[in-house]
């Protein structure tokens, strides 16, 4: 099991709002920690590359996918399929 946590775009929250989704997202972070739950929790996408609150669009995708492959823990769920030919 892998857990990528988003994508969601927090660039349409208001700074309240916000924050309390960052907090929220620590909690996460931090119980798939003490389980020892392979995970990663990307940086938000650029708000152009959204086509809503937590759709991306393909360039969003693409983005998205290219940072999970430079996820160590990512790389370990996927092995050698990950491995560029």
């Amino acid at each position: 099991m892998f857990v990528l946590v988003g994508p969601f775009n927090e660039h349409l929250l208001n700074p309240k709002s916000r924050q309390r989704y960052q907090e929220i997202k620590a909690a996460i972070t931090a119980w798939l920690q003490s389980q020892q739950i392979p995970h990663v929790v990307p940086e938000p996408l650029p708000s152009a590359l959204y086509g809503d609150a937590s759709h991306p669009l393909a360039a969003g995708y693409a983005l998205l996918a290219g940072r999970l492959l430079k996820e160590p823990s990512f790389r370990r769920i996927i092995g050698s399929a990950g491995a560029a030919p």
